[in-house]
């Protein structure tokens, strides 16, 4: 089997290269020798990434004709790996050391003096390294290779379209064959009902092997049953289960199903035993007819402590479970009522097959060229019918036009083996992996640094990958942008899945195939890109760890790393429970580290936080920490601080010293003083409400690089308060009046607290809003606790905006026309406080919304409305109406002329208190779409 040993190594020559550059500019200021030795060394590094590119094809070349590489070869680029390990621990080393020279010759001075003892020594190393890497030249001049790649191509060079990425739009044209076992799995469900009778909970299973469609289908049939459950969830367990992780992610959807999830609600689960899980659940499920889907079930202990959270109350309720493990699928029905069973998952058959695998290469069967039938037919019977092994090979052909020489490549690289499911699954992945552009093997390897079938938000990976030096810049786009393309063609590619699908298209987050997983886990492994240790692992005895992920589980007890050595780890990614570890392993050259949702994070473990001035990424994303070091100043390369879903409410003043600063996500804490020196500032996420905040309020007009401002006003009591108020609101205005002619792309706005109507009326009447409105903006949300009296006129005039939240008092006719006016928007949330008695509710004319895509209004029961030719592009609507007493005579709404929702119509009643059990069965009856009541 070709395995790629160069990727590690192609990245960290990558990363080396920037580091020379910097160290020789004007920041830095060397000695004359030390000068030339990092030229030369730098020079002799540049040879040997070609060298390791040249290699790269060879060992591809040698895989396509079922030859092996030559040994001496392999043992010249893991010594290259590791002489770049040591270039890059002795420039960080003078980096933390040195540091750049200050620019004052006073200053100047001192600072010479203060590191010429560092400086020598570093001079020795970079010397003794400059030897090494010659010396190392010479050996590949003494021993010279059996074969050599061609002159003329070093690297493989693809030329490509990407295929549309698989959001939940176009998706629906490459479920092939999904119907059929869909409605057979309904029928079968349905059948058993009527035989068995209905009453105590069923459960059923799918089994099959990896790659066959488990998952969607029983995505399928959840999608399709939904509405006939109160309450519903679907998690994914994995191979190495934590039963706590699955029973929390069934109560948070469980409760937002029935419209219990709010934000405090959730965020307290943190703190939760396993038996408060389980009795929470069972509290909220005695009641309801809910549909529980358990995917990817891999033991039968995980199934039973899942099984016995779940009630069996008598109304009805379905369990489905996913597996590739037949006996596991048995267990999971052996024990329930009669009407269970276990469905077999069957390959495609060959039409189906034939359909998906044109669909996927060319975008339509009417596109294929019929000299490529014979072998078509070829590959497609390798692919053994699998969806997955049917899409991975497509995906590579659709990069391969139409030429029926590097369709044969393709074919021989998929190799002679048995026809085992399986194994063409695995080598299909392979191929795969092969024909992805150096670029992409580095960032898919990374996604080892996670666990196993967890979702991957794309803000979090792009910005790691950016931080971990795999981004290269390209002219005319920021870094983001260009991480953003390479997350794209991963999952253009399938090779990585898309999660979280937005009506914009825009994919927030990635899974990974569990085969997929296993492989990038084996080569990461091999080449020692990522080490991960969980479990009763004990310490690696690797020289070099570089990017490490420690998984605590449950308890620190299992994990000893009591004689690790960290001096080498440049990114750190922890998981589980540290509450009882009292310091965590910060090795002094970090540059990225992510606590994100791990559990009893404290201060003690941010003790030593100063020392790692190279930190470019800290997350400390929901992980409830309450307090953050002063030490957090220090980091002065600090681009990410990453503090959402904490219980942090103040920063340090020393925040503000953090001058590279890209991304503050700073959740509930108050905005610092300050912050009008972070000029590199793009996105910012903040709370104010104490009154030294607003001098710090004014300076957010200093921040003209802002792409993304999210702030949050809380409303102070009494005489002070007041006059707090008068003062937020006019700087308010002066902020969204200033930063509006900057390129401000999304503004939030949450006003929390009796804000009074007056106020309100200053921020919408803005004057200069209305004379010059922003060109940029496209995402806008504005919400408050009391609600707004009328929609502002100037929102009529946002040319370019795509995203529309509001919340309002009361919703006028004319207010409903300036929204309706939009020609861009493609997503409204509008929430309405008080119920209309001097209008005729919410009616939206004919040509209103002509781009909207997915609606959402919540209010009072009143009635809405849609004339004939209004929102002729609307796929998905949702209303939820809040019913009170004697609301259960008011009229129900009208969607008969929207035509378009292909993605339904969801219709929620909230009943209020006050409501008798006859009422709310009126309301049943004059709204039968209701199902969360």
């Amino acid at each position: 089997m070709y395995v790629m040993a160069t990727t590690a190594s192609k990245a960290i020559m990558g990363v080396l290269a920037e580091k020379l550059k910097a160290l020789l500019g004007r920041e830095y200021d060397l000695q004359v020798g030390v000068h030339d030795d990092v030229k030369s060394l730098q020079s002799e590094l540049e040879f040997m990434h070609a060298f390791l590119q040249d290699y790269d094809y060879a060992s591809y070349r040698h895989y396509l004709q079922q030859t092996t590489t030559s040994a001496q070869d392999k043992v010249w680029v893991r010594k290259v790996r590791e002489l770049a390990y040591h270039v890059e621990d002795a420039i960080d080393d003078f980096t933390c050391r040195v540091g750049p020279a200050p620019k004052e010759i006073p200053d100047m001075v001192k600072h010479f003096v203060y590191t010429l003892m560092a400086r020598h020594q570093i001079a020795k190393q970079l010397r003794r390294l400059r030897l090494e890497a010659q010396e190392l030249s010479e050996q590949r001049a003494r021993y010279p290779p059996l074969g050599t790649p061609p002159s003329s191509t070093t690297t493989v060079q693809l030329q490509w379209q990407l295929p549309p990425p698989p959001d939940e739009t176009t998706s629906t044209n490459l479920l092939v064959g999904i119907d059929g076992p869909r409605d057979e799995f309904i029928a079968n469900l349905t059948s058993a009902a009527r035989k068995h009778g209905s009453g105590r909970r069923r459960v059923a299973s799918m089994v099959g092997i990896a790659g066959v469609g488990k998952t969607t289908l029983a995505k399928a049939v959840y999608h399709s049953l939904e509405d006939s459950f109160q309450c519903r969830a679907f998690v994914t367990v994995s191979r190495k289960p934590d039963p706590r992780r699955v029973l929390k992610d069934i109560l948070q959807q469980v409760m937002i199903t029935t419209g219990s999830g709010s934000s405090p609600a959730i965020a307290s689960m943190e703190t939760w035993e396993d038996s408060q899980f389980v009795d929470r659940l069972r509290d909220n499920l005695k009641d309801k007819r809910y549909l529980i889907i358990v995917d990817d079930l891999w033991e039968i202990p995980a199934w039973d402590r899942i099984s016995r959270a779940l009630p069996d109350n008598s109304l009805d309720s379905m369990i489905i479970t996913t597996t590739r493990n037949e006996s596991v699928a048995k267990a999971c029905c052996s024990r329930h009522h009669p009407g269970h069973f276990v469905y077999k998952v069957a390959s495609l058959k060959h039409l189906d097959s034939r359909t998906l695998f044109l669909r996927r290469t060319f975008g339509s069967e009417d596109n294929f060229p019929h000299d490529l039938e014979e072998l078509s037919t070829k590959i497609l019977k390798k692919c053994a019918g699998l969806p997955l092994v049917i899409v991975c090979i497509s995906s590579i052909l659709a990069t391969k036009g139409k030429e029926a020489t590097e369709w044969e490549k393709v074919y021989d690289s998929l190799g002679s083996g048995s026809n085992d499911g399986l194994s063409w699954l695995w080598q299909a992945f392979e191929v795969s992996y092969d024909d992805l552009p150096q670029h992409l093997k580095v960032c898919l390897l990374y996604l080892s640094a996670f666990r196993e079938d967890y979702a991957i938000r794309r803000d979090r990976l792009t910005r790691r990958w950016i931080t971990e030096g795999f981004v290269d810049e390209k002219p005319g786009m920021s870094m983001q942008e260009v991480a953003d393309n390479n997350f794209t063609e991963l999952i253009g590619r399938n090779m990585i899945q898309a999660v979280d699908v937005d009506c914009f298209g825009e994919i927030h987050a990635c899974k990974i195939h569990d085969v997929m997983f296993d492989l990038i886990t084996k080569k990461s492994s091999e080449e020692n890109f990522v080490t991960f240790i969980h479990g009763k692992s004990t310490s690696t005895q690797r020289q070099f760890v570089r990017r490490l992920s420690l998984d605590y589980g449950t308890t620190t007890d299992d994990l000893d790393l009591t004689n690790f050595n960290v001096t080498h780890v440049r990114s750190l990614t922890i998981y589980g429970n540290i509450n009882k570890l009292d310091s965590v392993p910060l090795g002094r050259y970090l540059r990225m580290l992510d606590f994100e949702c791990c559990e009893g994070v404290n201060s003690r473990h941010l003790k030593d936080i100063g020392e790692l001035i190279l930190l470019k990424y800290l997350s400390l994303k929901s992980t409830w920490i309450s307090e953050l070091p002063r030490q957090i100043g220090d980091l002065k390369c600090l681009e990410t601080l990453d503090l959402t879903q904490t219980n942090i409410r103040e920063l340090p003043v020393e925040v503000a010293r953090l001058q590279r600063l890209v991304h503050l996500l700073a959740g509930g804490a108050e905005l610092p003083q300050g912050i009008g020196n972070m000029r590199p500032l793009q996105i910012l996420c903040i709370r104010v409400a104490c009154k030294r905040s607003k001098e710090a309020v004014k300076e957010l007009l200093r921040l003209t690089n802002l792409r993304k401002l999210d702030m949050t006003y809380v409303h102070l009591k009494g005489k002070e308060g007041r006059k707090y108020e008068d003062e937020c609101v006019n700087t308010l205005s002066l902020i969204m009046s200033e930063l509006f002619k900057c390129k401000l792309q999304s503004l939030h706005l949450n006003l929390l607290g009796n804000y009074s109507i007056s106020s309100f009326l200053r921020i919408y009447l803005t004057p200069s809003l209305i004379t010059s409105p922003p060109d940029h903006l496209q995402n806008l949300r504005i919400i408050g606790d009391y609600g707004f009296p009328y929609v502002p006129r100037w929102i009529g005039l946002l040319s370019k905006l795509t995203d529309l939240e509001l919340t309002v008092r009361t919703m006028l006719e004319k207010d409903v026309e300036i929204v309706a006016k939009l020609d861009r928007l493609v997503r409204f949330r509008l929430t309405v406080k008080e119920p209309s008695t001097t209008t005729k509710g919410i009616i939206v004319l004919e040509s209103g919304f002509p781009c909207l895509k997915e609606l959402f209004i919540s209010c009072r029961i009143m009635p809405v409305s849609f004339n004939q030719g209004a929102m002729p592009k609307l796929e998905k609507f949702v209303l939820q109406f809040h019913a009170y007493q004697g609301d259960s005579k008011r009229t129900c709404p009208s969607i008969e002329h929207l035509k378009s929702l292909i993605k339904g119509f969801q219709f929620r009643i909230v009943v209020g208190k006050g409501l008798s059990h006859r009422e709310v069965k009126d309301l049943k009856n004059t709204f039968k779409s209701a199902i969360f009541i």
